[in-house]
């Protein structure tokens, strides 16, 4: 009978896989940070990206957390880059 350490350790091991398919994607999403409708773009698409990758996660109570907090990471970079912007502007 596996032990819960085993279980954590062979969701965390499949888990590998769909977390580096998701750096992958979130490098590809090019915007403007100076144009709105292409920040809001973004967003969405890392969103949507996120959901779609991690859904499986969404009922696991140790992976479904990690799924949120990267999601606040990567919306946190774009306004990082939103903000970098709109500094350089002034």
């Amino acid at each position: 009978m596996p032990s819960s350490l085993d279980a954590l350790r062979t969701q965390i091991l499949n888990a590998e896989p769909v977390l580096k398919k998701l750096d992958v994607e979130m490098e590809k999403i090019q915007f403007d940070p100076r144009v709105p409708a292409s920040v809001d773009a973004a967003s969405e698409k890392v969103e949507s990206l996120i959901d779609e990758l991690l859904a499986g996660f969404k009922n696991n109570p140790v992976l479904a957390p990690l799924a949120d907090e990267l999601k606040s990471q990567y919306l946190e970079g774009v306004q990082e880059q939103v903000t970098a912007a709109m500094e350089e502007l002034c």
